[in-house]
């Protein structure tokens, strides 16, 4: 087969690719106006009297009736080989991988019978945490639940509670941030300071006391940055 006939091909399956993708948009996007729906997070579409798993005549419904949701930040620990650890290390840096904290927005809906669950990574989806929490929000109010029992952001926090830091956004001002997090992060260097300020979202601090956590987060707002508690 000629070069030319690959490139061909090539283009055919992206054009194939892109318009299938199209078309899928499309018949989602008539399925959602069909069902009314007005929330979507993670495959769970939310219309004013349901919560729908799936799409097409196969999706599964969930009343809203007795259901409430809550909105869950979780981080997990991988590793990974970056760039400054290749070029300092060279072929040991795939032994020595760099620790990496991905946060994912957590949306949990309970109630009789009912409790499903849908995670989002905020590495890859920056407004997940704000779009679980608007689902979240109108399914509260439509079910007569307007204020959720377990919510986390409006229960009292106990001086004895522990909390992660996580830095979800630097914001414009990342030499300042950067300066921040070298305080806050004890005997961190500079190289591993930055790669947490700009491989964002990342945990700072782990399980560290309320007061701790809150003077960290206020440090690190005030030099712009998005911060949470976990």
């Amino acid at each position: 087969m000629s070069s030319w006939a690959v490139v061909l091909l090539l283009a055919a399956i992206l054009a194939g690719a892109a318009g299938w993708q199209l078309m899928r948009s499309a018949t989602t996007a008539h399925e959602d106006l069909a069902d009314g729906v007005i929330a979507i997070f993670g495959g769970l579409r939310l219309t004013e009297n349901a919560v729908l798993e799936g799409a097409g005549d196969r999706a599964l419904r969930h009343p809203l009736t007795g259901l409430s949701a809550r909105v869950e930040i979780r981080s997990s620990r991988t590793g990974r080989v970056t760039v400054p650890r290749v070029l300092f290390l060279g072929i040991l840096a795939l032994a020595v991988k760099k620790e990496q904290y991905d946060t994912e927005a957590n949306l949990v809906i309970e109630g009789p019978g009912t409790r499903l669950e849908r995670a989002v990574s905020l590495r890859k989806h920056p407004d997940a945490a704000d779009v679980a929490r608007e689902f979240a929000d109108r399914l509260n109010h439509l079910s007569a639940h307007p204020t959720a029992a377990h919510s986390t952001e409006s229960r009292a926090w106990s001086s004895e509670e522990r909390f992660d830091v996580a830095l979800l956004d630097a914001g414009g001002r990342q030499v300042e941030v950067v300066r921040a997090v070298r305080h806050l992060v004890r005997g961190i260097g500079l190289i591993d300071a930055k790669e947490l300020v700009t491989g964002t979202p990342s945990i700072l601090l782990e399980q560290v006391p309320v007061a701790e956590a809150e003077a960290a987060r206020e440090r690190l707002e005030d030099a712009g940055a998005t911060v949470e508690l976990l």
